[in-house]
């Protein structure tokens, strides 16, 4: 091989050599393979081909290869940048966008309080008492109720009414105000405080723990009761006929039920034409201004159902169990006339159950505005393949911060009260219902270290469907609306500001522990024989 051929093919190595040191830039890398490439058409024309050397051949082809791996490699880079970029920007203009509407929210409900002066529907009050029934309301920590329906324990601060005004609200909407207070077990107990965190010296301490437990009581009579059904279930339908009969002609209360159950009460006896209901869905939206209290006779499901039907603000739930596990069902039907005396009659212990938020944006939408109608889960929302062969390539980030890929069957993003549903059957931890967290649980990962995670109230998780992802994903929320999620969209989950208060029977944490032992005989084996071995 003649010098000059020798000085050609080290200059090309040399060119390919510097195309490789440089992998921050992939426009760089794109010139730098481009004049490799060039330096191998060069090599090769310099040479003729029936006098070259079998090695140098072999050499030559080798070296078109390594210049077109490098250029794919640089394209593939160059086009990953781009796209990072751009999803870096769309992040940004969401999350500003979910600023800009939390601030929209907050103007609109103080002006709507400003104009409406004194007349607020209820009271949601905070107080420290020493016994559930003698609390003391605490006017530093006054929430609003949202026309009596629970906005949110956190959110809102109520405005001073006149109690002539209440009343006068109260009798011209028929609605009833209530208030929530937190309790304890006892006057002697030391639970009743509320965590007292000292920063004294620089040194942070909590000197007191509370129970949280959440106690509603009614501060003025409830006037309508909405019952939600479990349809086709004849002892369902005899229990209904049975409470409504007796909620008016004892309670003197007013009953809405659904167009369905309205038609078979009517086909029962026409003594039910007192009993209300809705004509279509527009008037669903406005229940929670009409609704005093719910009360559904089912299972979980119908709870599910229940909490569905509320937008927005949520009125107290009665959930009876006529369903078969019953983690959010702890009354029996068959002492329904003295669990209803006691809840119209309150105080009741309450459970908030946190929901979730749902929002799926596409990648055609032209800006981060254009989304989708919103979804309220209060159990989980599932992201799986589908009916595809393929592995799911789903890209999860939470607020700012980049958790994981998931490879595997799928992602659930459950809320506490969803612990015991498919988020356990994932191998996701049960945790109690009053704890504020998303549950993050994949489903089958192809992974022998994915472990699920508990992440905090306050975060925003997104969960993307990547470009180079073989299949699309589904979104079900609840188990139903599913939802395709294409290349390119993603799904927006966070915690939702209405939270869903059930009644408990004890309290929240007895009614949880309880419906574990009894719905999944948690920890149930046989007591070790005490006669035996023994420690000497």
């Amino acid at each position: 091989m003649s010098p000059s051929k020798l000085d050609s093919t080290a200059s090309f190595g040399h060119e390919a050599s510097v195309s490789c040191s440089k992998p921050e830039n992939g426009s760089a890398d794109s010139v730098s393979v481009f004049h490799s490439e060039k330096a191998v058409e060069e090599l090769l024309q310099q040479t003729p081909v029936s006098g070259m050397d079998e090695h140098l051949m072999e050499f030559s082809e080798a070296l078109r290869t390594v210049a077109k791996v490098l250029r794919r490699a640089a394209e593939g880079k160059a086009s990953a940048q781009a796209e990072a970029a751009e999803w870096k920007r769309r992040y940004e203009l969401e999350r500003a966008r979910n600023i800009q509407m939390e601030r929209k929210a907050r103007m609109e409900d103080r002006l709507s309080e400003e104009k409406n002066g004194d007349i607020d529907c209820g009271r949601v009050k905070i107080s420290d008492s020493q016994s559930m029934p003698q609390n003391k309301p605490n006017e530093h920590s006054e929430k609003s109720c949202m026309k009596n329906g629970i906005w949110s324990h956190e959110v809102l601060r109520d405005r001073e009414s006149d109690s002539n005004s209440n009343a006068n609200l109260n009798k011209l909407m028929n609605k009833a105000s209530f208030k929530l207070s937190w309790w304890c077990n006892g006057e002697n107990g030391d639970q009743h405080k509320h965590d007292i965190v000292s920063f004294e010296k620089g040194n942070i301490t909590t000197e007191e723990r509370s129970s949280k437990q959440i106690s509603l009581k009614w501060e003025s009579d409830p006037q309508t009761v909405l019952i939600l059904t479990k349809p086709n279930s004849v002892s369902v339908q005899i229990l209904c006929i049975q409470m409504v009969r007796w909620l008016k002609e004892k309670k003197k209360l007013n009953v809405y039920v659904e167009p369905r159950v309205r038609a078979e009460l009517l086909a029962e006896s026409s003594n039910f034409n007192h009993v209300q209901t809705w004509k279509d869905d527009s008037e669903i939206t406005h229940l929670h201004m009409k609704v005093d209290l719910v009360i559904t006779l089912g299972g979980d499901g119908t709870v599910l159902w229940a909490a569905s039907m509320f937008k927005g603000p949520v009125p107290p739930i009665v959930p009876f169990s006529l369903g078969s596990l019953g983690f959010m069902t702890p009354f029996h039907s068959e002492h329904f006339k003295e669990c209803l005396d006691s809840v119209l009659r309150g105080p009741i212990s309450i459970t908030l159950r946190h929901r979730l938020l749902c929002r799926v944006v596409r990648d055609a939408a032209k800006n981060e505005y254009e989304t989708e109608e919103p979804f309220l889960v209060l159990n989980e929302v599932t992201i799986d393949r589908g009916i595809s062969s393929y592995l799911t390539n789903l890209e999860c980030y939470c607020d700012n911060s980049f958790v994981t890929c998931v490879q595997g069957d799928g992602l659930i993003l459950s809320t506490t009260s969803g612990s015991t549903a498919y988020s356990l059957a994932a191998g996701g931890s049960m945790v109690h219902p009053q704890v504020p967290g998303i549950l993050f649980t994949p489903i089958c990962p192809h992974s022998l270290s994915f472990r699920p995670l508990i992440l905090p109230e306050h975060v925003t998780v997104r969960i993307m469907v990547p470009f180079n992802s073989r299949s699309p994903a589904w979104a079900s929320f609840d188990g139903k609306d599913r939802k395709l999620l294409a290349a390119g969209d993603a799904l927006l989950c966070s915690m939702a500001p209405w939270p869903v208060p059930t009644a408990c029977q004890v309290d929240s944490t007895n009614d949880f522990l309880r419906s574990i032992q009894d719905g999944l005989h948690w920890n149930l084996r046989k007591a070790q024989s005490f006669d035996g071995p023994r420690d000497t």
